[in-house]
């Protein structure tokens, strides 16, 4: 586990010490199953993210002077590398949620332009004028929900199959 909370929102709190291994030993006791799934599934979604995530690349920009086109460089501020993954432990305990984010402040504002490009070069599979995070974070995790909730529940059955 990358970050574990206690609660959720501006009143959350970040366990670290002693007592983040001592709450993820016992989760790992607990439900193993289910946080292997969890843990699987926002690594899943964020190496997705990561790999359709778009970077500054450059621009196109026509010289008032000659009228030829050429692409100017911008260095990328790295939004990239600021993703961020976890568990929240919520409702005293009696739930768990896992969560990614991206902690750059303006990456919810990030659009895809028709020049746009990946961190590989390649052209942005983002259409142009949509948030970068929302195509790339929010409709996957959306479009599989379904999908993850049969595995949970599946994992739920196991193992409280194992404790009766």
């Amino acid at each position: 586990m990358k970050i574990l909370r206690y609660g959720k929102g501006k009143g959350s709190i970040e366990i670290t010490g002693p007592y983040k291994s001592l709450i993820e030993e016992a989760l790992k006791m607990v439900a193993p199953m289910t946080v292997k799934i969890i843990e699987k599934e926002i690594d899943e979604r964020v190496s997705f993210a990561k790999k359709n995530w778009n970077v500054r690349f450059g621009f196109p920009v026509t010289s008032k002077k000659t009228g030829k086109s050429y692409i100017r460089k911008e260095q990328s501020k790295g939004s990239i590398n600021k993703f961020k993954t976890g568990i929240r432990v919520l409702r005293g305990g009696r739930a768990i949620e896992g969560f990614f984010r991206n902690d750059a402040p303006y990456a919810y504002m990030i659009e895809a332009a028709d020049y746009s490009r990946r961190q590989n070069g390649q052209k942005s599979t983002v259409p142009t004028g949509q948030k970068v995070s929302i195509v790339t974070m929010w409709k996957p995790a959306e479009k599989n929900v379904k999908n993850l909730i049969k595995k949970l529940a599946n994992a739920y059955i196991a193992e409280n199959r194992k404790v009766t």
